[in-house]
């Protein structure tokens, strides 16, 4: 299954969204990493790293109707723990979203970097999942 390319709009107004989105994010001790331009496939993306090593990639895009930030957090040897991740939910996609981290079939499962871990949140006023917790637990 291949993906679905954007259109220059779409891209322009994700770049946007994008910059929205960091921009108006609650101050944070993350140093922004500048993206080279010899990389043009990753233009419109915002990475930052952390004085303990870990690094995030920044990204909303348009997804199945809606708006979604997508944010990539890695390490260099080994997977983000579990602090490492809920960390950078707080920072990147705060308290006021919910974040899903998403185990998909196997023959949809891409990756790329194998210390890298992803979270994806629902920008608009649905957050893309049943209400979970209406039982007592998730």
């Amino acid at each position: 299954m291949g993906h679905r390319e954007i259109t220059e709009a779409e891209w322009q107004e994700a770049t946007r969204r994008t910059d929205e989105w960091v921009d108006g994010l609650p101050r944070h001790d993350w140093i922004e990493l500048e993206i080279p331009k010899e990389f043009p496939q990753l233009q419109g993306q915002r990475a930052f790293q952390h004085r303990d090593g870990r690094r995030v990639i920044a990204t909303v895009g348009p997804y199945d109707g809606g708006w979604w930030l997508h944010v990539s957090v890695s390490r260099e040897k080994r997977i983000p723990s579990y602090e490492d991740l809920a960390d950078v939910k707080r920072t990147f996609v705060t308290d006021a979203s919910q974040a899903l981290q998403v185990f998909p079939r196997r023959e949809r499962h891409i990756n790329l970097m194998p210390f890298c871990l992803h979270l994806w949140a629902r920008l608009d006023a649905s957050d893309g999942l049943p209400d979970f917790g209406s039982e007592g637990t998730i």
